[in-house]
C-alpha cells in the first residue's frame, strides 16, 4: 500500500492515494507567497489527506512519498533521475549486508555518527524497533504479515502471534492441531540480534527479495522505545533520522517538515540525499478537486500541485509537457489502477466468480481511463506492470466494454443483483467513473447504487473487515490499486491476494479474496528464484485474471505535477513516480 508517492499526481485526479509504495500525491498549498519566499517548499494535495505518517502503519502512496524525506533506512534509493534512482545503495548501513548460512543470515553494520532528529545516536536497536512495530499485534495493523515477514524471520510468528502461535479472539490459545501459542508471547523477535551498530537478521528460509524489502519506509530508524499504537492515524510526529523530520502534523490539513539538524554533511549524503529546502510545508485539501491548488501554483503562491483530469488539456496547451526548465511534469510509475471487488461470501453479489468475470467484460478500460484525463497512463487488464520480472501483456477481456459477453457470462445471476459502487465524491474523475459503472451495471439489469466515502478516509472502510462484510458493505470500488514496494511479483500477488493474511483491520487484501488453490500457486512462485520465479509470476498473472478475477485492472499510471516558477532542479524518480521534494531549489 508504498503507497509511493507524494503528489501532484494522478492521485489528485482520482482523489485518493494508492496502496503500495511508489508514488506521491500532489501537494500542499501555502497561505501566501511570503511564506514561500522564506525557503519553504510548499506542496498541496487535493482529494485526500494522509492516512497516517506513522512509519509502521503507513502503506498508501502519498504517505510514502512524504516519508522518503524523513526516512533513514539501511538501504535506500538515491535522489537521482533515471536508472540511477532505481538502484539501491547503502544509506544507514556502511555497505550491503554480509549474507551467510546459505542465504538465511544477513549482517548489517550501521555507520558511525548517525543521529535521529532529537540528537540520539542511531544504533541497530532503532531498526529492531521498526521490525517490532511492523509485526506487533499491538498495532492497528501488523503490515509486515502481509509481506510474509512473520514467516521469513526466525521467531516472527511467535512474536506476531500468527500461524501456529495465533491466539483466539478471547485471548486464549487456539486448540487446533500443532498449535504452539502461549499466553505469554515473546516481547522481541528472536531472529533479530542488535549489538551496538551491528544488526544480525536470521531468516527461516531464503527470501530472494529480502534486501529490497529493507528499503521500505517501514524499516526506517525510529526511537528504540517508540510506542505501539492501535489507532488508524498512528503517532503523528516522532524523531526520525532522514534529511527532514515531522515538526507538526494533523494528517488531514497541515504537515510541516524541517531539516534534521544532525543530517550528515559528508559528500556521500549530500549528493545522494540532499535537503535543499529549509522546510517542506504540505497542505491537504480532502474535499477539493485540485483546481484551486493548481491556480495557486500558477500564481507562485504554492510550489507543487497535482494536475487533475479536468485541468490537463489547458495546462498542456499552455505550458507544454516535460520541457527543459518547464513547469508541467509527466512521468511513468509502477502503479496499476483497478476496481476492487468484494469477494467476501457475506457480501453476496461479487463473491460469485461469474459476476466478477461479467463485470470485467462490461467495464470499458478505455472509458474509465478517459475520465482520468490525457496523459494519465496506459490501459491494462492485468496485475503486473512492465517493470516487474515476468510481465507479459494480457488482453483477455478486450478492454472495450463488451456487454454481450458480460450478459452471456453472468446469465440470470445478474438480474436484479445489488451492486454497491464505492467512490470518493471529492474527485471529479471518481464520481464520473462511478456513474459510468452504474450505467453499465444497469444495462445488465443489475441494481446499482453509489456509496460515497466518508471522513474516516477512503481506504479505512475497505480495509476494515467488519465494515466491508457488514450490511451495506461495498461490492466494487471506482478506484484502487497498487504501486511497487520492490521489483518482484511477490509484492503484487502474495501481498495483495493471500487470503490467509486477512485480519480485522488494515487489510491489503481488501478484496477479501481467499482461494486455497491460488494461495498454493503463490507459495510455489515465491519458492523459486531467477527466471523460473519470473515465469511463475507471469503465469500467475494470466491464471488470476482468467480463473478468479477479483479486480478489474484498468490503467498503469503516470504522474502529472505542476511546479511554480520558483522551482528549479526538478529531479523525477522513475521508482517513486514523483519529483523529489528534497532535491528542489527555490529562487
Amino acid at each position: 500500500m508504498h503507497r509511493k508517492s507524494l503528489l501532484s499526481l494522478l492521485m489528485l485526479s482520482i482523489g485518493v492515494g494508492l496502496l503500495v509504495a511508489a508514488m506521491v500525491v500532489g501537494a500542499a498549498s501555502a497561505s501566501s507567497q511570503q511564506s514561500a519566499s522564506s525557503g519553504s517548499l510548499i506542496v498541496t494535495q487535493a482529494g485526500t489527506g494522509f492516512d497516517t505518517l506513522d512509519p509502521q502503519l503507513s502503506y498508501v502512496s502519498n504517505d510514502w512519498g512524504l516519508l522518503y524525506n524523513t526516512e533513514l533506512t539501511l538501504l535506500n534509493f538515491p535522489t537521482k533521475a533515471g536508472t540511477a534512482g532505481t538502484k539501491l545503495i547503502p544509506e544507514a548501513a556502511s555497505a550491503f549486508p554480509t549474507i551467510s548460512n546459505h542465504g538465511k543470515t544477513y549482517v548489517f553494520h550501521i555507520r558511525s555518527g548517525l543521529r535521529l532528529s532529537n540528537g540520539s545516536a542511531v544504533t541497530a536497536a532503532n531498526f529492531v524497533r521498526s521490525f517490532e512495530r511492523n509485526l506487533s499485534p499491538k498495532m492497528f495493523a501488523a503490515y509486515g504479515v502481509f509481506d510474509g515477514l512473520d514467516v521469513f524471520l526466525q521467531g516472527g510468528q511467535a512474536f506476531a502471534e500468527t500461524g501456529a502461535y495465533s491466539h483466539a479472539s478471547n485471548g486464549s490459545c487456539g486448540s487446533g492441531a500443532g498449535s504452539k501459542c502461549t499466553m505469554s508471547p515473546p516481547q522481541h523477535i528472536s531472529g533479530l540480534v542488535a549489538k551496538g551498530r551491528t544488526l544480525k537478521i536470521r531468516l527461516t528460509k531464503v527470501v530472494p527479495q529480502f534486501t529490497s524489502i529493507m528499503a521500505m519506509p517501514w524499516f526506517m530508524a525510529i526511537p528504540s522505545k517508540m510506542a505501539y499504537n492501535k489507532t488508524a492515524g498512528g503517532i503523528l510526529k516522532y524523531a526520525s533520522g532522514g534529511p527532514y523530520y515531522i515538526a507538526s502534523n494533523d494528517n488531514q490539513s497541515l504537515t510541516v517538515l524541517k531539516r534534521n539538524p544532525h543530517w550528515p554533511t559528508s559528500s556521500y549524503f549530500k549528493s545522494n540525499w540532499p535537503s535543499n529546502p529549509t522546510s517542506i510545508v504540505v497542505k491537504s485539501y480532502p474535499n477539493s478537486n485540485g483546481t484551486p491548488q493548481l491556480l495557486q501554483a500558477e500564481k507562485n503562491q504554492v510550489d507543487i500541485a497535482g494536475v487533475a483530469s479536468q485541468d490537463v488539456v489547458s495546462v498542456k496547451n499552455k505550458y507544454g509537457v516535460n520541457r527543459r526548465h518547464g513547469q508541467f511534469h509527466v512521468g511513468p510509475t509502477t502503479c496499476i489502477l483497478w476496481n476492487a471487488m468484494n469477494n467476501a461470501s457475506a457480501n453476496g453479489t461479487t463473491s460469485q466468480f461469474k459476476i466478477r468475470k461479467a463485470l470485467n467484460f462490461a467495464m470499458s478500460r478505455t472509458a474509465e481511463n478517459n475520465f482520468n484525463g490525457p496523459l494519465a497512463g496506459d490501459a491494462s487488464e492485468q496485475v503486473l506492470v512492465p517493470a516487474i520480472p515476468g510481465y507479459k501483456k494480457i488482453t483477455y477481456y478486450g478492454g472495450k466494454g463488451n456487454l454481450s459477453a458480460a450478459q452471456s457470462t453472468g446469465g440470470s445471476a445478474l438480474n436484479g443483483a445489488p451492486l454497491v459502487i464505492y467512490y470518493n465524491v471529492a474527485s471529479n474523475s471518481q464520481t464520473n467513473i462511478a456513474e459510468y459503472m452504474q450505467s453499465q451495471a444497469d444495462k445488465l439489469n443489475m441494481h446499482a447504487t453509489l456509496q460515497a466515502s466518508d471522513s474516516s478516509g477512503y481506504y479505512h472502510p475497505l480495509m476494515t473487515k467488519s465494515i466491508a462484510e457488514g450490511a451495506g458493505g461495498y461490492n466494487i470500488t471506482a478506484s484502487g490499486g497498487w504501486c511497487a514496494d520492490y521489483e518482484d511479483g511477490y509484492d503484487y500477488f502474495n501481498v495483495n491476494f493471500d487470503g490467509r493474511t486477512i485480519g480485522d483491520t488494515g487489510n491489503t487484501d481488501y478484496m477479501y479474496f481467499n482461494n486455497a488453490t491460488f494461495n498454493g500457486d503463490m507459495d510455489h512462485a515465491a519458492s523459486l528464484t531467477g527466471s523460473a520465479r519470473a515465469t511463475a509470476y507471469g503465469n500467475l498473472d494470466k491464471e488470476f485474471m482468467q480463473n478468479y478475477a477479483p479486480i478489474i485492472p484498468k490503467q498503469i499510471t503516470n504522474t502529472r505535477e505542476f511546479s511554480s516558477k520558483r522551482v528549479s532542479n526538478w529531479v523525477y524518480s522513475t521508482w517513486w513516480g514523483q519529483g523529489f521534494w528534497n532535491a528542489i531549489k527555490l529562487s
